[in-house]
This record gives structure tokens, sequence and C-alpha cells, in this order.
């Protein structure tokens, strides 16, 4: 497939990696000379210096070739204009940034429809999303719904002393069936497991399980999961403002910090729950009097990453709060688990599922991560394949793929075992590197 990306920014460039690696043949549009270069130089992809509201920059990307067209600039504006272009040359389907909020409503709609917008994204309100699923699941640092909510990818790290470790998968098979380990991540290397692959402490792990059980799971490794009493954001933009929203609808008592004078002032009007306090989130008085250390959860969703990673860090070492930074910069990753920080998001990651998910026929959900080259991909089994009528046992599955539930319609979601049969109309949740998933297409039926 041929993709055109207009924007190079932290989505845009993310994005064009994952395709790229994926073996997709990737145009990229960007305005910044110095973006553009750098995106140029880092991966191989044609890139052209300009605007994607130009139709002579669209033509020259190949627009009228491409199956997909991602409009992910921090500009709705131009977003919304390079779109309604690229409908008009026949593109399948078009991804559409759109963060402001009269835009993505009601509102909005017609707007929308009329310029041919397939997928509408917002990285900020999608990033305040998977906090508030973290929030509701403190321990785990990842967590990514399948199945309509169904299920959910649990990604923790085996504790010491958790009643699992030490044994193989087949023997926490045997005695557990609601739920299943689907990756392993161990000096830094992530693998696909099987049954003879044995848990140790200090494991990272991506757990398969029905949503209600998400708190079960984390008590088997070891992790403890505490109900959210207080909770302080730190950054009152986007995120941090959803995130605050939320958690005050939900009763749970919230401190917001915020820098700029103006935009607090507006916060502590809108926010009726939340104490707004104006101040930099690196003031560490601030924090002590705002109560720092008294907290269950801290939130780090300014701009700034080393801001974020910093009072991370403070928080962790002033109480026993769960911590989440936003990050940015995925440079500054391997900072998070060195100074204690629970959990980190970013808004990359959760834009490249939608976008992915919108070009992969048959593929109704994708969760990517923000380390490694692994994926979770929700798959319909097609009428014909080789999938539908076989147990899974008797598939041809690449070694490094691994299906881990079925949900059929009408039945709860099952998680899947060798002798388990498929037919055509089931969702299976595949666990796999993105090459393996794509070699398995054909299995499912998928194009």
């Amino acid at each position: 497939m041929h993709v055109v990306i207009v924007g190079a920014g932290e989505v845009g460039g993310y994005l064009a990696e994952r395709l790229t690696g994926e073996g997709v043949d990737v145009v990229v549009i960007e305005k910044d000379p110095s973006r553009a270069a750098a995106i140029g130089a880092e991966l191989d992809v044609q890139v052209i210096v300009g605007s994607g509201t130009l139709p002579s920059n669209l033509l020259e990307a190949g627009i009228e070739n491409a199956g997909l067209m991602a409009a992910v600039t921090q500009s709705d504006e131009v977003n919304l204009v390079a779109t309604m272009l690229a409908k008009e040359r026949g593109v399948r389907t078009t991804v559409v940034r759109v963060e402001n909020d009269e835009l993505r409503g009601d509102a909005g709609k017609k707007l929308l429809r009329r310029v041919g917008a397939d997928v509408v994204i917002d990285p900020d309100a999608e990033t305040a999303d998977e906090i508030i699923e973290l929030v509701h699941s403190t321990g785990a640092d990842e967590i990514y719904p399948m199945a309509e909510g169904q299920l959910v990818v649990v990604g923790a790290y085996v504790a010491d002393g958790a009643s699992i470790a030490g044994q193989t998968l087949e023997q926490i098979g045997q005695t557990r069936s609601d739920f299943l380990c689907g990756a392993i991540t161990r000096n830094d290397e992530t693998i696909i497991p099987s049954g003879t692959d044995r848990l140790q402490p200090g494991d990272h792990v991506r757990i398969l399980c029905a949503a209600s059980a998400k708190r079960k799971v984390l008590k088997l490794l070891g992790v403890e999961s505490k109900r959210v009493r207080k909770a302080m954001v730190l950054g009152g933009g986007a995120v941090g403002t959803r995130v605050a929203e939320h958690l005050e609808y939900e009763g749970v008592d919230v401190v917001l910090v915020e820098r700029d004078p103006d935009r607090a002032e507006m916060l502590s009007h809108r926010l009726r729950r939340t104490v707004v306090a104006q101040g930099d989130v690196t003031n560490t008085n601030l924090l002590l009097e705002e109560g720092i250390g008294a907290m269950d959860v801290v939130v780090a969703a300014t701009g700034e990453d080393p801001s974020n990673v910093l009072a991370c860090a403070f928080a962790s070492a002033e109480g026993s709060a769960f911590t989440v930074a936003v990050l940015h910069r995925l440079e500054l990753l391997p900072l998070v688990r060195r100074f204690g920080i629970d959990a980190a998001v970013s808004p990359r990651t959760a834009s490249a599922n939608a976008v992915l998910r919108s070009m992969r026929v048959g593929v109704t959900a994708v969760a990517t991560f923000l380390e490694g080259n692994s994926e979770v991909d929700e798959v319909e089994i097609r009428f014909g394949s080789a999938a539908d009528g076989s147990r899974i046992a008797e598939l041809e599955l690449p070694d490094d793929l691994l299906i881990g539930a079925v949900i059929r319609s009408g039945e709860g979601p099952v998680i899947a075992r060798g002798a388990t049969e498929l037919e055509a109309g089931d969702h299976v949740v595949v666990f796999g590197h993105a090459t393996s998933l794509a070699a398995a297409k054909f299995v499912f039926g998928s194009e």
C-alpha cells in the first residue's frame, strides 16, 4: 500500500517509522525544512518540503495512488483541507487529526462528513483516556482494551514473591484458564512465549484477560493495585485538563498545578471540584505544600518531558503515589524505570494504533507499544480462510505469533487454547511482531 502522511511531528514521524518498518511505501509532506531534513535522514522515506494544503505537493507525493492518507499536523485547518483534497483524488481511507472540541462534537460532524474524514483522531484525548485506564488499574504500566472493552491487555512487571513466578506458562495454564501471557520482555528483548517459557521476577509481561479480572491478574503478578482517592495532575493543557475532569467526576479529590496564570484562572472556574494551584511543576516547595506526598496518583502531563520525569521522580521519593509521565521524546524512556516512575504514555502510540487499524483489512483493533516492535491485533476470520473451521493447534502459524482469545458473536470472549475451534465471523486477539502478523494474514483471510 502507498501511504501519504501530512505532518512529520511527533505523531507523523512515529507513524512513518512504524509503517516503513513493515515495508509500506510512505511519502511524508512536512512544511518545516529542518524537521523534514531530520526525518529524511532518519528514515528511508520520500520527504516533500511544503504544505499538505497544496494540490501540487499532494500530487508529487503520489496521492492519486494512495490507499490511505493521514493528516496529523498540529493545525486542524491544514488537516481538514488536506483530507478534502485527498478525497477528491480518490483516496480510499483518510485519517484526520482534529483537536478542537467544537469540531469533534455535534457541531462539527457535518463538516467532517463533507471533507471526507473516515477516521478522526485526537492524540491528546486518546492519551488522557489511556492515563485514566492506568489510574483505574494502578500497578499496571499498560492497559489496552480489546473486544470492545470486554478484554484488556495488561502490561506489568512480575514482582519478587509473585505467586506465578518460577512457573512455566504451561503449568500456569493448567490451573488458570481465565488469562493468557502473550509477551515477555527480559533484558530488553521481547518474545512471544511458548508453554515452556518460565516467568521470572523482573520480567515485563503482557497478559490478556477479561476486563473484570485486571486486579486479579495484577495480584498474581505480586503487584498492588489500590483505590485512588487523591490525585495530583501536573500541567493544565489538553491532556491534564481531561484527566482532571474525569477524575473529579468519579469523586476523586484532585489538585491540578498549572504554570500559566491566565489558564490557571480559567481552569479554576471550569473545574468545580478541583483545587487549581498556579506555579511551576518543578517547584518542589509548591508540590510539597499541595500535598504531593499524600497522593495516591500523580500524573505529569506538561509539554516538557524533563519536567514530567523530574516531577514524577520527586513524587516517588516523597510518597507512595502511582506515577504516570507523558513523554513526547522516547529517548527519555530509559529514565522512567531508573527514576522509579511507574508508567509512561505517549500521544504517538494511540494515534498510530488508529491509523494501523484503518489500513488493515479485517483488523478491528491494534495495540502497539512504546518499546519494541511487538503488537496485539484483533482480527476477523473470513469465510473460507484457513482458520475457518480449524482448531488453533492445526493452523500453520509463525513461531512468534500467538492467538490469545476468541470472540464469537452472542457469546463471551474465550481465552484460546490449542483445541479451541474457530469459524468465520469470529474475532481473534493475536500477539506477534509486525512481520509475523503480516505473514499470517492469509490464515485469517484478511487482505
